[in-house]
């Protein structure tokens, strides 16, 4: 089912440009030798995106840097990714100004991630039905009425399907990934606590702060390993907070260019001047197919 028209669709830019960047048979330059693939690719999912899901409301949120908030919480989040590639750099600026020219509104605050972007537009848009277009599972701590989490062909990924996957509610996703930690972005957790162990946590004591205030009870839990798992939680508070704080996503990031209505955000095709960019990058099938009546 298309959503409705009123909806606005938040789509993750950074994680498709990635994507782009790293698929195969992307490789593309433009005419004066800049590597552009991973913006091609980009555009082209975008386009095949917004004209099969019938969007009318559109922003495109980019990170603005590597480092964020989160590194001065913690030096090491994300440091085992590096850096970005030599010949993605320039993409990085090229992508923006490509989506832009497209007019899909993209948006880019330093100091902040993507997804907290997401989670801003999220609150500050709580009127409208809002589509996250993202497969990046921090974001299931947006989860509610009227929110939705989709890939980029428009498979949605519900409330339900949360519980059922990994047996906690949306709303305590947080504690959930506190506990568990994330290896990709080198989020601690706490030691040999997993997915069950985690929900088993949760499901009898509640979020985070009720489980440290209720430490005394983890012993008698009907969880394998209780007693071990009191003393590694009480072991390693620091790391679960800590935690917590690195995947609570902002919902109030303080700058102006977040400030949108709906009407912001409409899509109303590409902008006049999007034909000489497009001829810079050396591709106009995007272009071509949001133009077209």
């Amino acid at each position: 089912m298309t959503p409705p028209s009123k909806t606005i669709h938040i789509i993750d830019g950074t994680a498709l440009l990635f994507r782009s960047y790293f698929s195969p048979g992307l490789n593309f330059s433009a005419p004066d030798g800049t590597e552009v693939g991973a913006v091609l690719g980009l555009t082209q999912v975008l386009a095949r995106y917004v004209l099969q899901q019938g969007v009318r409301h559109v922003g495109v949120v980019f990170d603005a840097g590597r480092l964020t908030f989160r590194n001065r919480i913690d030096p090491s989040y994300k440091a085992n990714r590096g850096e970005p590639p030599e010949d993605l750099v320039p993409q990085f600026d090229l992508a923006r100004q490509a989506v832009a020219a497209l007019g899909l509104h993209p948006l880019a605050v330093p100091d902040y991630e993507a997804d907290d972007l997401m989670a801003t537009l999220c609150a500050r848009l709580s009127s409208s039905e809002r589509v996250l277009v993202s497969g990046d599972k921090d974001l299931i701590q947006l989860l509610e009425p009227g929110v939705w989490i989709s890939d980029d062909k428009g498979q949605r990924t519900t409330t339900r399907d949360v519980v059922e996957k990994y047996g906690v509610a949306p709303h305590h996703w947080t504690t959930f990934q506190a506990l568990c930690g994330d290896s990709v972005d080198n989020v601690p957790g706490v030691p040999r606590v997993g997915a069950k162990t985690a929900a088993a946590l949760i499901a009898a004591l509640g979020d985070l702060a009720s489980i440290y205030a209720r430490l005394d009870e983890v012993a008698a839990l009907p969880i394998r390993g209780s007693k071990g798992l009191a003393k590694r939680l009480e072991d390693h508070r620091e790391d679960a907070e800590r935690s917590l704080r690195l995947v609570t996503l902002h919902r109030d990031v303080p700058d102006p260019s977040l400030d949108l209505s709906p009407a912001d955000l409409r899509f109303e095709g590409p902008q006049r001047s999007a034909e000489a960019l497009f001829d810079r990058l050396g591709f106009h099938q995007p272009l071509r197919r949001l133009s077209a009546p």
